[in-house]
């Protein structure tokens, strides 16, 4: 996709569609050198990992929890469960009368699958907004 979208390849508004977005960004983290990237990454955010945790991390995209749950991203690497959501022009899903919001579908999900690896939870939100924004 990256070399399609280099060349002008990719019509512009499939650019903005948010899983190949996501697939973009994250995609690099694994196929890049994870000992530098990944893990200078989940260090910045506040997950310390070893190199080995990093190279051996499991990256899943869009797994499927119940009521048609799909996050972005688990990544499983060393003691976390790191589930990722990210958002760019659109809102998280919010609550309906059939299904609850999407962050927490997503929190639910990913806290049951968590607890079946073993492994801590981590919810990452990514959002274009630079700061925090309460009614998103």
């Amino acid at each position: 996709m990256y070399a399609a979208e280099l060349h002008g390849k990719v019509p512009s508004g499939i650019t903005r569609m948010e899983d190949i977005l996501a697939s973009n960004v994250f995609s690099f983290f694994k196929y890049a050198n994870r000992e530098i990237f990944l893990k200078g990454y989940l260090d910045r955010l506040g997950f310390k990992i070893s190199s080995q945790e990093a190279i051996e991390a499991e990256l899943i995209f869009w797994p499927r929890y119940e009521e048609k749950t799909e996050p972005d991203l688990v990544i499983l690497t060393g003691n976390y469960y790191l589930l990722i959501e990210a958002k760019y022009l659109s809102d998280f899903g919010g609550e309906t009368e059939k299904t609850k919001a999407q962050l927490t579908r997503e929190i639910e999900g990913g806290m049951l699958e968590a607890r079946n690896y073993n492994k801590n939870f981590r919810l990452i939100a990514i959002t274009a907004d630079y700061i925090y924004k309460k009614n998103k």
